[in-house]
């Protein structure tokens, strides 16, 4: 056991470093921070919302690092729509901060985050898992056509509508192979960063959808250049949140320690797969985070007078971790036995990269 003195709690230090390693792995490849995780995992330890906004963000912006590292490596990183989005972001940030420092003089931090979390996972979460089934229809066509299955199929049409709207200035990304409008991206990065301000994370499980379904961006390159944005989102997050005196550093750097090994494998494990698959693990890692934290929300709203909604709430926050590395190993572990010449489940062929 370890006494965090800032939190003021004491629990294993197997927990913030496993809490890392995991959402080290499941925001190396779908390229998220992992706030919409990790922020009421920590709320359900005992550690008070505001401190545990604060602690998140700053554990994220140093794990974006080392998972962008390796994005970069494996050419998933555009430079500059991921620049053109930092002074938007870093702009939403500065609100967020506002908010959730108004909402902790009234004590109603908890539920406000939670709830607002809620309605924002139940959306995303919906829209995404729809989608990416449309999608894997379309490559399983393909496949029993017997055409070369692209890396890269979105069922969604909506990018395309929003990349024909001409407003100046138009700019053209070629990592990304789009032109879009400048105003598209600020908007995208100025909403993100309202999310990272006030809910403590880097803003990547709405931002990825957006970008791939709002800016066009494929969804590798989503991912890489959601985590490069993070870096500096983040990091500025975590120095208004220092300020504020929201964040537990040695909480922070403890989860740190299990992330820098986690977000490595995240981020390579992007390499055997086809962009649908990373999208399916992003919906279902928002639709348990989904379950968990109503969990939690209710177990506050009964005044924590219901004791196994505090226990199945705990209980959630693990399984859902085990769960999403369950989906991404077993995803690698498909694309490795499929190119070495075994046979794998039909269902299962489309999705990964022989």
């Amino acid at each position: 056991m370890a006494f965090f003195p800032i939190s003021g709690v004491e629990i294993s230090l197997l927990f913030p470093l496993f809490l890392g390693f995991t959402v080290g792995i499941v925001g190396g490849f779908i390229g998220v921070g992992g706030g919409y995780m990790v922020t009421p995992a920590l709320i359900i330890f005992g550690i008070p919302a505001h401190l545990a906004v604060g602690t998140d963000i700053a554990h994220i912006s140093g794990k974006s690092i080392i998972a962008t590292i390796r994005h970069r490596q494996l050419g998933n990183v555009d430079i500059r729509l991921g620049l053109i989005m930092v002074i938007s972001t870093m702009m939403g940030v500065e609100l967020g901060v506002q908010l959730i420092n108004y909402f902790k003089g009234t004590g109603l931090t908890d539920i406000v985050v939670l709830v607002a979390s809620l309605i924002i996972l139940l959306s995303i979460g919906i829209y995404t898992q729809i989608e990416t089934r449309k999608s894997k229809k379309i490559l399983d066509k393909m496949k029993k056509n017997g055409k070369a299955l692209p890396r890269e199929v979105i069922s969604s049409s909506f990018s395309k509508r929003i990349q024909k709207i001409e407003i100046s200035p138009m700019i053209q990304l070629k990592t990304s192979r789009i032109r879009i409008s400048f105003w598209i991206v600020f908007i995208v990065g100025f909403g993100t960063g309202i999310l990272a301000g006030f809910f403590g994370v880097g803003g990547g499980f709405i931002r990825v959808p957006a970008l791939i379904y709002l800016v066009g961006t494929p969804t590798l390159i989503a991912v890489g250049t959601d985590l490069f944005e993070i870096i500096i989102s983040a990091g500025y997050g975590t120095i208004r949140h220092g300020m504020s005196g929201n964040v537990d550093i040695m909480m922070a750097l403890t989860m740190l320690i299990g992330a820098t090994l986690g977000a490595q494998i995240g981020a390579v494990a992007t390499s055997y797969v086809r962009g649908p698959s990373v999208r399916l693990v992003l919906s279902w890692s928002i639709l348990l985070a989904l379950f968990g934290a109503t969990l939690n929300l209710a177990y506050i709203l009964t005044e924590k007078s219901i004791i196994l909604l505090g226990i199945a709430s705990k209980i959630m926050v693990i399984t859902q971790m085990f769960i999403l590395i369950g989906m991404i190993l077993g995803l690698v572990v498909m694309a490795i036995l499929s190119r070495r010449g075994y046979k794998i489940p039909r269902f299962i062929e489309a999705m990964i990269v022989k």
